[in-house]
């Protein structure tokens, strides 16, 4: 999976970002009610790892804050 996230020399691990908004992307996709509101929790509970060259730490968090607004509609 390719996410437009840059990189950064310190930044959120990658293969669990991608994991996340794989299973995030995924319930947007089939909208139904228990998916999204297992998305919703995965996003609130994430506890993103830092690591050396990650994907940059602002634009995950903001990419995060507009998946949540997603999933509330």
């Amino acid at each position: 999976m390719t996410l437009p996230f840059e990189l950064a020399l310190r930044g959120y691990d990658m293969r669990q970002v991608e994991s996340l908004f794989a299973e995030v992307d995924g319930a947007l996709a089939t909208d139904t009610p228990v998916s999204r509101a297992a998305a919703r929790d995965a996003l609130r509970a994430a506890s993103l790892r830092r690591r050396f060259r990650g994907y940059d730490i602002r634009a995950v968090d903001a990419a995060i804050d507009q998946r949540l607004a997603a999933l509330a509609h």
